[in-house]
C-alpha cells in the first residue's frame, strides 16, 4: 500500500508541474501575440501618420517649408519705346547696374578684383580707399554699368561680386527731351509724356523664386517658380523727330540772334491737330514745364484774323468796305489808340494786312459783347484744349458781363485776353481747314511689345466755328498779309504762306513795361490747301528789332525752308516736287525758270523773288558745288546756303545738275536739278 501511495503521490506531483509549464507557455503566447498586436498597432499608426504627412498633408508641409527658406526675387519689366510718327526711336529702354563687392566672399584678392572692375569700367579712388578699408558686407565699386559689362565681370570675379539692376532710359535723339521728359529712380515716369503715359509705358513685373540656404545666401532651386514680366507697350507720338530738330534748331538761332529770353516754335496738321512739332525755351521758367502749353500770354495783332472772322460770318462787313483809320489815331475815352503807320483810309482787308489797330477796334464796335465773346470762345481761348498729356493753361477769357468800355477794342488788337501757343496755332488751324477747330494730339498709337497695334487716335473735330466760304475769304487775306502786308519776310517764292505778324507790349507783374515787347507768327502753308500751321513767338527781344513781321517772321520762313529740305519729312509733295511733266535733259546751258517748276526760295531773295546781290565782279558770285547723289532737299539745303535757288525736275536723288559744276553763278539765281 505504502509503495503504491508514494508512487501516486509523485505521479501527481508530475501531472501539476506540467500544468505549470503549460500555464506558463500558454501565458508567454498570449503575452507574445499581445506585444505582437501593440507593434502592429504601432506601426500601423506610424504607416498612418507618415500616410497623412507625405500624402495627404504634404503640400501643407512644404508650402511651410518653402515660406520659412524660400523668397521672391522682383524681375522688372522693359519698360516701352517712346516713338515718332516714322518709327524712329525717342526713348527706349536700357537696363544698367551698380556693382558691389562682398570683400569677406572673394575667392581673389581684393586688390586684384578691384583692378578687375577697373578694366571693364571706371572706379573712383574714394571707392577704391573704401574698398581696400572695408571689413565685411558689401561696398560700391561703380554705377552705370552695362549688361555686357556686367556678364564679364560676374565671369571673371565669381564669387563675391553682386549687381543690382536699375531700369535706365536711352533717348537716342537728343531733340524733344523736355517733351519726352524722364524716368525716375524707380523706374516709373518722373516729367513729361514719360509721366503721362506711364499706364502704357511701364508695364508688369514678374518674380522669381529663391531659396535661403543655412547661411541665409540666396539661390535658385531647380525647376524654381519664375512668373516672367509683361513688358510694356511702344507709344507710338504724332510729332516727326526731324521736324523737332528743325524747330529746336531755328528757335535757338532766332534766341541768339535777337537776345530774346525764350520763345516757342509750333508745327501741326491743321486736317487733324497733329503736333508735328512742340520747341520752347526759357531762360527763367520751370524746366519741368512746357511754355507753350502753360505759359498763355497776350497775343496782340495775331487775333485780328478772328475779329475778321467774326465779322465775315456775322454779315456786318464787306472785304473791299472803305474804313476811315484816322490817320493812325483815335481816341477812345481817355485811351489814344495809334498805328505804326498812319493811313487815312484803308479797306477792311487792308486793316488785317497793315496791322492797323485804329482800324481793328472801329470794326469791332460792330459785333455786341456777347458776340465778340462767342466767337472767341468757340475758336478755342479761353479753355484748355483737352490734349490730355502734360501740363497746359487754359489762358484767360472774361466774360462780356466783366468788360469795360475799352474791352472790344482791347480784345480786337488782342488784349485784355492771353492764350497759348497751342491754343492760337490750333485757333488758325481752324481758319486753315474750313472753319474747323480740331482736337490736338500728340499720340497717334499704342502697340504691344510684339507691334501689334492695340489703340490708334483718330482725329476728333471739336466744332465747326465759321463757315468753310468764311474761312476761305480770311485766308486769302491772310495770303496777302504775307504777299505784301506786314509778314513778307515770311514768303517763300512761287509757293504760298498765309499768316498774321503780332508785336505785343510786355507786361510784368500787371503792368506794361517800357521798350519790352513780344514778337510773333502764326501762318500757314500750302495758302490754298494748307497743310502745316507755323506759329513763331519770341519773347522780349533786345536790339532795338522786336516787330513780329521783322524777326518772328523770318524764322518762320527759315523753319519751313529747312523741313523742305529736310530728308525723310513727310510735308505735301507740291511743297518739294513740281507739277510739271518732267523735261529731256539737255545736260547744259543756262538754268530756266519755266512756268510750273517749284523754286525753293534762299536767304538771297527778297518777298518779290529778286535778287539782292547783282554784282558780277563782287561778293555776289558763287561757285557752283557737285550735288550728285543728293537727295533733292539734302541739295536744295546745300544751295539755299549759297544764296542760290533751286529748280527740281527730277525724281528720287539728283542725277545731273545745270549749269555743270563749278560754274559760278550770281546769288539768287537758279540751279536746275534732275
Amino acid at each position: 500500500m505504502t509503495r503504491f501511495g508514494i508512487h501516486s503521490t509523485t505521479q501527481v506531483e508530475g501531472f501539476a508541474g506540467d500544468a505549470h509549464e503549460a500555464a506558463l507557455a500558454r501565458t508567454q503566447r498570449i503575452r507574445h501575440r499581445a506585444l505582437g498586436v501593440a507593434f502592429t498597432l504601432v506601426a500601423l499608426a506610424y504607416a498612418v501618420r507618415l500616410a497623412d504627412l507625405q500624402i495627404l498633408e504634404s503640400e501643407a508641409h512644404r508650402a511651410r517649408q518653402v515660406a520659412q527658406s524660400a523668397e521672391w526675387e522682383l524681375l522688372p519689366a522693359v519698360r516701352g519705346r517712346i516713338l515718332d510718327r516714322h518709327g524712329r526711336v525717342l526713348a527706349a529702354p536700357d537696363t544698367r547696374y551698380q556693382v558691389f563687392l562682398a570683400v569677406n566672399e572673394l575667392r581673389v584678392d581684393r586688390a586684384e578684383a578691384i583692378e578687375t572692375v577697373a578694366s571693364v569700367v571706371p572706379v573712383a579712388s574714394e571707392r577704391r580707399s573704401a574698398i581696400a578699408e572695408a571689413t565685411g558686407g558689401w561696398s560700391l565699386v561703380a554705377s552705370d554699368v552695362s549688361d555686357e559689362e556686367r556678364v564679364r565681370l560676374q565671369r571673371t570675379i565669381g564669387q563675391g561680386i553682386y549687381f543690382e539692376s536699375r531700369s535706365a532710359r536711352e533717348y537716342p535723339r537728343s531733340m524733344g527731351r523736355r517733351l519726352i521728359g524722364a524716368v525716375g529712380s524707380d523706374g516709373k515716369g518722373g516729367t513729361g509724356l514719360e509721366a503721362d503715359l506711364d499706364f502704357w509705358l511701364v508695364g508688369e513685373s514678374g518674380r522669381a523664386e529663391v531659396r535661403l540656404d543655412g547661411h541665409r545666401n540666396a539661390y535658385r532651386p531647380p525647376g524654381g517658380q519664375v512668373i516672367d514680366a509683361v513688358p510694356g507697350h511702344d507709344v507710338v507720338l504724332t510729332l516727326d523727330a526731324e521736324l523737332q530738330r528743325i524747330a529746336e534748331n531755328e528757335l535757338a538761332r532766332a534766341l541768339a540772334k535777337t537776345g530774346a529770353s525764350g520763345g516757342d516754335i509750333v508745327l501741326l496738321d491743321p486736317r487733324t491737330g497733329e503736333i508735328l512739332a512742340l520747341a520752347s525755351e526759357r531762360t527763367d521758367g520751370a524746366v519741368d514745364q512746357i511754355a507753350g502749353l502753360s505759359d498763355p500770354y497776350e497775343p496782340g495783332s495775331t487775333l485780328k484774323p478772328f475779329l475778321l472772322a467774326s465779322l465775315l460770318s456775322e454779315g456786318v462787313v464787306d472785304l473791299d468796305e472803305i474804313v476811315d483809320v484816322e490817320d493812325g489815331r483815335l481816341r477812345i475815352g481817355s485811351r489814344v489808340i495809334t498805328d505804326v503807320y498812319g493811313y487815312d483810309t484803308l479797306s477792311v482787308r487792308r486793316v488785317i494786312s497793315k496791322s492797323s489797330n485804329v482800324g481793328a477796334a472801329k470794326l469791332s464796335t460792330r459785333l455786341t459783347p456777347a458776340v465778340q465773346h462767342r466767337y472767341l470762345r468757340d475758336f478755342g481761348f479761353g479753355m484748355r484744349t483737352q490734349l490730355e498729356y502734360l501740363s497746359e493753361s487754359p489762358g484767360r477769357l472774361s466774360r462780356p458781363e466783366s468788360w469795360t468800355s475799352l474791352s472790344p477794342a482791347s480784345l480786337a488788337m488782342g488784349y485784355q485776353i492771353s492764350a497759348t501757343s497751342l491754343q492760337l496755332a490750333l485757333a488758325y488751324g481752324a481758319i486753315a481747314n474750313g472753319g474747323v477747330l480740331m482736337r490736338p494730339s500728340l499720340v497717334r498709337e499704342i502697340r504691344d511689345p510684339s507691334g501689334h497695334l492695340v489703340r490708334r487716335f483718330d482725329p476728333i473735330p471739336v466744332r465747326r466755328v465759321i463757315s468753310e466760304e468764311v474761312a476761305e475769304a480770311v485766308r486769302g487775306v491772310l495770303e496777302e498779309v504775307v504777299r505784301e502786308g506786314t509778314g513778307t519776310l515770311a514768303g517763300m517764292a512761287r509757293f504760298a504762306v498765309a499768316g498774321k505778324t503780332g508785336t505785343a507790349r510786355l507786361a510784368v507783374n500787371g503792368r506794361y513795361v517800357p521798350g519790352r515787347h513780344r514778337a510773333s507768327f502764326v501762318g500757314f502753308a500750302p495758302a490754298d490747301d494748307p497743310r502745316l500751321v507755323i506759329l513763331t513767338r519770341l519773347e522780349d527781344p533786345q536790339g532795338g528789332v522786336y516787330y513780329g513781321g521783322a524777326i518772328a517772321a523770318p524764322t518762320s520762313q527759315a523753319t519751313l525752308k529747312a523741313a523742305l529740305a529736310a530728308d525723310g519729312v513727310q510735308v505735301d509733295p507740291r511743297l518739294v516736287v513740281s507739277d510739271a511733266r518732267p523735261r529731256p535733259w539737255s545736260g547744259g546751258g543756262a538754268a530756266g525758270t519755266p512756268e510750273g517748276a517749284v523754286l525753293f526760295a534762299s536767304s538771297g531773295t527778297g518777298a518779290a523773288g529778286t535778287a539782292d546781290v547783282t554784282d558780277m565782279s563782287g561778293r555776289g558770285v558763287v561757285a557752283l558745288p557737285d550735288l550728285a547723289g543728293l537727295s533733292a532737299r539734302a541739295a536744295a539745303a546745300r544751295l539755299h546756303g549759297l544764296g542760290l535757288r533751286v529748280e527740281w525736275r527730277g525724281q528720287g536723288s539728283v542725277a545731273g545738275q545745270s549749269p555743270a559744276p563749278g560754274s559760278e553763278m550770281l546769288r539768287g539765281e537758279t540751279v536746275v536739278l534732275r
